[in-house]
Formats: C-alpha cells, sequence, structure tokens
C-alpha cells in the first residue's frame, strides 16, 4: 500500500474511533435520561384501584346557616338547639358533610335581612369552601302551656310545647331553591320542681330539654327532603392547588373520596345571565383538561392526586366523579 493509502486508511480509523466513543456517551446518556425520568415521573396507571361506577358514597356538603328565631320568644337558645339538631341528622344519613360556618371567614350577620340571608352576596363566599348546598332555618312560632299541676315538695307539671319552623335550602351553583319545607311539632313532657311553687307557662319556654325535644321533632321531619334535594345535584369539588407531579383538591376522605378514584376535570364553568333582566341563565361547562387519580388525603378533608391523563390543570378547576 502506498503511503497516502496508509494516511487514508488511518484517517478512516480514527474517525470510526471517534464516532464509536461519541455514539456510546450517547447512550449513556439517553439510559440517564431514561432512569431519571423513571425515578420522578408519577405512578400511572390505566385502571383505578378500588374505583366506583357512579357517586355512591360521595357526600354532598352544604353550610347550615345559623338558625333565625323569629318567634316572640327571644331567646336565642332556641335557634341554636334547632340548629344543632338539624346539624347532628343530617351528619348521621351519611350523605350529607356539614362545612363549619367558620370556615367561611366572614362575619355571618353582616349578611342577615328581616327574616332571613341575603343569599345572593353569601353566594361568592361559600362557593369558596365548596359547598353544594345552603340550608335557611326559621323558628317561627313557639307556644307553651302547663297541662294540670300536683302539690307536694316535689311539683310535678305535664308541659305541652308547640312549634312551628321552616326550612330553604339553596343551590350554591345557582343561587336557585332546591327545597322549602314548613313543618310543625307538639310534645308533652313532665318537668318537676322541687319545694318552689310550679311553673309559670313562660318558664317553660325556658328549658332546654323541652326545646330540645319539639325542635328535634320538627327539623327531624325535614331530613329527608333536604337529602332527596341534594342528591340531584352532580358531586364537584375544585383544585386546590398544583405542585409539580401532584394535584391538590379540597375533597378528601370525609366527602367520600376513595384511594383509586378517578376524578375528571374541567375548567371553571362560566355563568350566564340574562342581559336585559339580570336572571341567571345556567353554566357553560368548561374544556375538559384530563383526569386525576387520588393516592392519600391531607388535612381535614383534602386529597393528593396524580395525573392520570391530561396537562394544564390549574387552581380552582372543577373535578367531577370520573
Amino acid at each position: 500500500m502506498d503511503p497516502a493509502g496508509v494516511r487514508l486508511h488511518n484517517m478512516d480509523m480514527r474517525s470510526l474511533f471517534l464516532l464509536s466513543i461519541v455514539s456510546l456517551f450517547c447512550v449513556q446518556c439517553m439510559n440517564f435520561e431514561d432512569v431519571r425520568r423513571r425515578r420522578t415521573a408519577p405512578e400511572v396507571r390505566d385502571l383505578p384501584r378500588q374505583a366506583r361506577e357512579d357517586n355512591v358514597g360521595l357526600r354532598r356538603r352544604v353550610i347550615v346557616l345559623p338558625f333565625l328565631n323569629l318567634s316572640p320568644y327571644p331567646s336565642d337558645n332556641a335557634a341554636n338547639i334547632a340548629r344543632n339538631s338539624l346539624v347532628s341528622y343530617l351528619n348521621q344519613t351519611g350523605e350529607v358533610l356539614v362545612l363549619d360556618v367558620n370556615d367561611l371567614a366572614t362575619d355571618i350577620t353582616s349578611y342577615q335581612e328581616e327574616d332571613g340571608y341575603n343569599i345572593k352576596k353569601l353566594l361568592p363566599v361559600i362557593r369558596k369552601v365548596g359547598a353544594h348546598g345552603i340550608v335557611v332555618g326559621r323558628i317561627k312560632e313557639i307556644k307553651t302551656k302547663k297541662i294540670g299541676d300536683s302539690v307536694g315538695v316535689f311539683r310535678k307539671v305535664k308541659a305541652q310545647v308547640k312549634t312551628l319552623v321552616d326550612i330553604e335550602m339553596y343551590s350554591v351553583k345557582s343561587g336557585s331553591i332546591l327545597a322549602s319545607e314548613v313543618r310543625s311539632a307538639t310534645i308533652e313532657e313532665d318537668v318537676t320542681r322541687v319545694a318552689k311553687q310550679s311553673y309559670m307557662d313562660d318558664e317553660l319556654r325556658d328549658n332546654p330539654v323541652l326545646i330540645r325535644s319539639v325542635v328535634n321533632a320538627a327539623f327531624a321531619k325535614m331530613v329527608p327532603s333536604i337529602v332527596r334535594a341534594l342528591r340531584k345535584l352532580n358531586w364537584e369539588g375544585r383544585v386546590a392547588l398544583v405542585r409539580g407531579e401532584k394535584v391538590y383538591l379540597n375533597a378528601g376522605r370525609l366527602s367520600g373520596l376513595q384511594v383509586g378514584d378517578l376524578l375528571r376535570v374541567t375548567e371553571a364553568k362560566e355563568e350566564v345571565f340574562d342581559p336585559e333582566t339580570g336572571s341567571y341563565l345556567g353554566n357553560i361547562r368548561g374544556r375538559m383538561k384530563g383526569t386525576l387519580e387520588v393516592v392519600s388525603y391531607f388535612g381535614k378533608d383534602g386529597a393528593v392526586t396524580i395525573v392520570h391523563s391530561g396537562s394544564g390543570f390549574n387552581e380552582n378547576d372543577i373535578v367531577e366523579f370520573y
């Protein structure tokens, strides 16, 4: 081989050697990048664990505003007893989650009007806590009277207490009334006073046992109507925070979400109002962004999710059962 051929051969060998080194380096970089992605990418499953096919088990969240006592009997105690009784009944249904009024972080009394609340002004505040419904309760009447009397050291009286109450429940989404009901109840119970004169009718109204019994009887009858109305509402929550691979929701274990549930994510709905009358017409459904899978919980009632499909999730996006 002549000298020119030898030089050409050596150059080809060096080029081949350099090409091999570069190729090996690129392969190593790709392998490293692949390992890095596998370490940092969220775990994604094609099918959710323990996923449900419907809304069974999801609890509708409601705000029960402080009850109003519109009866001639001025005590606030009756209104507080009535509200606490209804809250207890609703939570026991397993279908309703009553949110704490303090979560609204506002003075509720500033929204009070003559015989109710300014619901229109309250709606933006209540939407922030993810409630589905607002309950307003009123005591319209409380009447008490004695039935008979006895003498002696232990004076026993049979007391009769009557009450008239009403309930209104509003949709947080639209502001429309979902349920409105008026109920009455009457109870008769024995009360005893030791070594003193017998009860007067007005004093019977200050007896917390009697008041609790009669308002319990009245409001317990309303629970089925409230639950039926709430069932008509689609369950939904909100994206509270987006941090890298994880998306945090404002609803979790208490609201009925289970690990493995799939949730559809859409942009916040836009409200549409009549330009002439200002009346509410409805919502325009936002663009679907993808789905999230519940993987754990945080806080009092929050859920941690990972991306199952899609992208571009933002705070305040709507999440619904998939």
